[in-house]
């Protein structure tokens, strides 16, 4: 796990500069790669995990002296591949992942990228073509962002913040990216905050040569499965698959641990990572759970009953409201405004666990590959409820719904069934990006003051290009190719590569996510949300933790804001503030006012503003 950074027309000085911003990333040596002065280069910040000898350095040169590759990330099978390799001739001098994938790479070109288990993002400079070739993993797990230059030349980097040390990069505000922030609370891919910035999207590679670059996509979910087998067939197909996902990102040459929040996604990881190392006559594995005192988001009682079940070494870790002083730290971790307040406690959960592991497997993806939303469950009840009356809807149910209180203390059934009210009579495309978005249209609009509020949603988009109309098969899609990686996969790594510790996630494996998508909706979703993973866990777990209710990770941030970040609130929101992060004041004052009275709860709108003016007022 790594940052990376180049450019095909730059000083020496600019490369270093750009390598020196992502030490973070990588703080146990740094590369740098240069033919000639001004000419193309690579960088590279290394964390050593497997193979930490200076044989596995990079930016690493193919033995024919061709090829040289910048690359983050681990590929999970190339020991298999090695062995492959190995049959067919090659011979290796260092024992890393790195240099698997350069010999592939140089034998098979982009073919290789098929055969590939892992989660990278890698630039590879071809001499011979004066090609450069960008690459990001399937789902997204590692980030790439890159600039078009004047002259038809080309920066990259892991992070925004590294790329701006490169001249010649618009830098201005894209007002279309601020709408689209305000709408999901990261900036969707491919755009970025600023205008000359963009994202490589996830499952994309990206090829320059003599001036001018083409993105091809070489991956994507299809969720159009129709398969219909007995639910007991389903979990002896994805039970080793997922077993498989957890072994292969056991390996590592430094201590590993397991995030265990005591919910089904992370307690199913721990119960395989558990097994495994009994299996190979290992010490304990190591567990990190982060508790609330707040009880509607504490977690701390059914970690502690799987811990105690699998024998872990467990360790609680406290969070509190002095989280949010990390929050200037936490923004410059992204680059760009991101508003998910859960940042804030993997930032945290990420530093501390680092003191007693390099590794860390999390569960994230769970929801998304599995059916875990609430809102999955909306999608599916939507036909049934539009079949009701005309009148009861328009003249009962509705004018009703508006009237449902709100909840800041973590308990959220109501709002739900509220928006739930709201957007079921709208296509499904707009329906569900009225339940997954924040600010609606009409609120951006009032905001940015008619400027740069697009009348469609993005989420609306990516769902009505999905490949099936079946609304489970839609969402799911949807999710993995916005959601997951804009949101959850971009804070997971942001904020864990602050720390230097390296996150896997073997519920997204590509392969347990091919094996889930060739199964019915109904199979899927049959009995309520995860049917097949809370199936698999029934396997490896007691039944009073399969059976518990659902809690997300989450912040307190409605009890947060009314105490601790009051004063915070009264700082930072304010007419001139918003009017220099180009807001209009009286929406943000109507926000406000209806949460200090309790009418509604806005604390992610209100906490995504505070977000946006600690990014402005870092530039």
């Amino acid at each position: 796990m790594c940052g990376i950074a180049g450019s095909t027309i730059a000083s020496a000085a600019v490369l270093a500069s750009m390598r020196d911003r992502l030490r973070h990333r990588g703080p146990d040596g740094t590369g740098l790669w240069q033919n000639e002065e001004g000419g193309p280069g690579l960088t590279h910040t290394r964390l050593a995990v497997i193979d930490l000898s200076p044989a596995a350095a990079q930016p690493m040169t193919s033995d024919c002296g061709r090829y040289v590759l910048s690359f983050n990330g681990e590929i999970y099978n190339y020991l298999d591949l090695r062995a492959q390799l190995e049959s067919k001739g090659e011979q290796f001098r260092s024992e890393s992942d790195t240099e698997v994938l350069l010999v592939l790479l140089r034998r098979e070109g982009t073919q290789a990228l098929g055969r590939l288990v892992g989660m990278f993002a890698f630039a590879l400079w071809d001499r011979e073509k004066k090609e450069m070739l960008l690459v990001r993993d399937r789902l997204g797990i590692k980030p790439l962002v890159y600039a078009p230059l004047s002259g038809g030349n080309l920066a990259f980097a892991s992070e925004i913040h590294a790329l701006k040390a490169h001249p010649g990069i618009d830098l201005g505000v894209d007002r279309e990216a601020l709408s689209e922030f305000l709408a999901c609370l990261y900036v969707p891919a491919p755009k970025t905050i600023h205008r000359g910035i963009r994202k490589l999207p996830p499952g994309q590679m990206l090829r320059w040569r003599d001036g001018k670059f083409q993105i091809e996509r070489y991956w994507r979910p299809q969720f159009t499965g129709g398969r219909q087998i007995k639910v007991a067939e389903a979990v002896e197909e994805l039970l080793p698959a997922i077993r498989l996902a957890v072994v292969d990102r056991m390996v590592a040459d430094v201590p590993i641990g397991c995030f265990l929040s005591g919910g089904i996604d992370s307690s199913v990881i721990a119960a395989l990572m558990a097994e495994n190392a009994r299996r190979q006559g290992g010490r304990p594995i190591n567990t990190f759970t982060m508790t609330f005192n707040e009880a509607a988001y504490d977690e701390r009682h059914w970690a502690r009953r799987v811990a105690d079940d699998l024998g872990s070494n467990h360790t609680e870790l406290a969070a509190g409201a002095g989280l949010t002083g990390l929050l200037d730290d936490t923004v410059s971790g992204f680059g760009e405004p991101f508003g998910n307040p859960t940042a804030l406690l993997i930032h945290d959960l990420s530093r501390r666990t680092r003191e007693y592991v390099t590794v860390a497997l999390a569960g994230d993806g769970g929801d998304e590959v599995f059916a875990g939303y609430p809102r999955y469950r909306g999608g599916l009840l939507a036909a049934r409820y539009r079949r009701l009356p005309d009148w009861l809807r328009g003249r009962v149910v509705e004018p009703l719904s508006r009237f449902i209180p709100e909840s800041t203390r973590g308990r959220h059934s109501l709002r739900r069934v509220r928006e739930f009210v709201a957007g079921a009579n709208y296509c499904d495309s707009e329906m569900y990006a009225s339940w997954v978005e924040y600010f609606d249209p009409a609120e951006r609009h009032a905001l940015l003051g008619g400027d740069g509020a697009r009348p469609e949603r993005p989420i609306a988009e990516l769902y009505e290009k999905a490949p099936s109309s079946q609304p489970l098969d839609a969402m799911q899609q949807t999710d993995l190719l916005s959601f997951l990686p804009g949101n959850l996969l971009a804070y997971g790594d942001a904020m864990s590569m602050r720390h230097g510790l390296e996150l896997r996630l073997p519920l997204i494996d590509h392969r347990v996510i091919e094996a889930v998508q060739r199964l019915s909706p109904e199979l899927r979703f049959q009995g309520g949300m995860k049917t097949l993973l809370k199936a698999v866990a029934r396997r490896l777990l007691p039944a009073s933790v399969v059976d518990r209710r659902k809690r997300g990770f989450n912040p307190p941030m409605g009890v947060w804001l009314k105490n601790d970040l009051a004063d915070l609130v009264a700082e930072r929101l304010t007419p001139k503030t918003m009017a220099s992060a180009g807001l209009a004041w009286e929406p943000v004052a109507r926000l406000l006012d209806e949460q200090r009275n309790g009418r509604r709860d806005h604390s992610l709108k209100i906490w995504s503003l505070l977000v946006l003016d600690a990014w402005r007022t870092a530039q």
